[in-house]
C-alpha cells in the first residue's frame, strides 16, 4: 500500500515538464532568487551559490537620477528589467543605470541622465554634477569620462544625427541630404568623411569603433568629454529608424586597461546599439 501510494504521487511526465518550466522562469529573474519558490506540491529554495551570486548582481548597480524637459526623475532603486547582467564585473567597475540607458564604469563614480526632445544621454564622471538641470546641461569634464546617448533622427536631434551620420555612415547619405533640404541649417554645418585624426574601425555598414587620439576633435569629443592628454575610445551605431547611439569612454590612466570591458559590457546592456 505505502509504494502503491509514493507510485500514486510521483508526479507525471507532464507535471514535471510544467515543474521544470516554472522552475527555470523563476531563476530567470533575479530578484526571485532572493526568494522561496513554491512550485506545485512541493517547495523548492534555492542553493546558498545562486543566493550569493543573485546578491552580488544586485549590489553592483547605482541608480542614476535624470533630468530635462519634464522634470527631474528620481534615481531606480530597483535595476530596470533590460539591464541585467549574465555576470559579475571585474574588480574595480560597476553598473550604473537610469530608467532609459545604463552604463558600466568605475566603483564610485557620479552619474546622470538628461533627456529632452533631441534624446538623452548617461553621463558618468568621478565628480558630482550641478544641481541646476541648465548647470549640468552646460557641464564638461577635460577629464575622465563616460557617456552613452540615443539621439532621435525624427525630432530636433536629427541636426546632431545627420552630422554624425555625414561623417562615419557612408552608405546613409541620403539622410543627411533630406536634413539639409529642410534648409534649416546650411550644407556647410554637415561635412562629410571621417576626422582626419580619428582611428576608425567599421563592423559593417551601421557600426563605427573609433578612437579619438589625445588633444584632437573627434567622435570622441561629440559629447561632454573635452579633448586632453589622453584617447577616447568608443562605438556608434545608427539604427533602422536613424536614432544615433553613441558611446565614449575615457578612463584614468590607472584603469586603462579597463576601457575594452567597459565598452563590451556597456554596448550589452543597451539593446538600441543592435549587438
Amino acid at each position: 500500500m505505502r509504494q502503491a501510494a509514493e507510485k500514486q504521487a510521483e508526479p507525471s511526465g507532464q507535471e514535471k515538464s510544467t515543474i521544470m518550466t516554472l522552475v527555470h522562469n523563476l531563476l530567470r529573474h533575479r530578484y526571485a532568487l532572493l526568494l522561496p519558490c513554491a512550485v506545485l506540491a512541493g517547495t523548492t529554495f534555492l542553493s546558498p551559490r545562486h543566493a550569493q551570486a543573485a546578491h552580488s548582481l544586485i549590489t553592483q548597480f547605482q541608480g542614476c537620477p535624470a533630468d530635462g524637459q519634464t522634470g527631474p526623475v528620481a534615481a531606480p532603486t530597483v535595476l530596470p528589467t533590460p539591464f541585467a547582467l549574465a555576470a559579475p564585473l571585474p574588480a574595480g567597475l560597476t553598473l550604473y543605470a537610469s530608467q532609459d540607458l545604463a552604463a558600466v564604469g568605475p566603483v564610485g563614480w557620479h552619474c546622470l541622465q538628461l533627456y529632452g526632445s533631441s534624446g538623452t544621454f548617461l553621463m558618468l564622471r568621478p565628480e558630482t554634477f550641478p544641481q541646476s538641470d541648465r548647470a549640468a546641461l552646460e557641464a564638461q569634464t577635460n577629464g575622465p569620462g563616460i557617456q552613452v546617448s540615443s539621439t532621435f533622427g525624427t525630432t530636433s536631434g536629427r541636426f546632431d544625427v545627420a552630422r554624425t551620420v555625414a561623417r562615419a555612415f557612408p552608405n546613409y547619405q541620403a539622410y543627411v541630404q533630406s536634413v539639409i533640404q529642410e534648409g534649416i541649417e546650411p550644407a556647410s554645418h554637415f561635412p562629410s568623411g571621417p576626422y582626419p585624426d580619428d582611428q576608425i574601425t567599421r563592423e559593417g555598414d551601421r557600426d563605427v569603433a573609433f578612437t579619438t587620439p589625445p588633444h584632437t576633435t573627434g567622435f570622441g569629443t561629440e559629447s561632454r568629454l573635452i579633448a586632453n592628454n589622453s584617447p577616447i575610445q568608443g562605438l556608434l551605431h545608427l539604427t533602422t529608424a536613424h536614432d544615433l547611439m553613441a558611446l565614449q569612454v575615457r578612463l584614468p590612466p590607472s584603469q586603462s586597461h579597463l576601457t575594452k570591458t567597459v565598452i563590451e559590457q556597456t554596448r550589452k546592456l543597451n539593446a538600441d546599439f543592435g549587438r
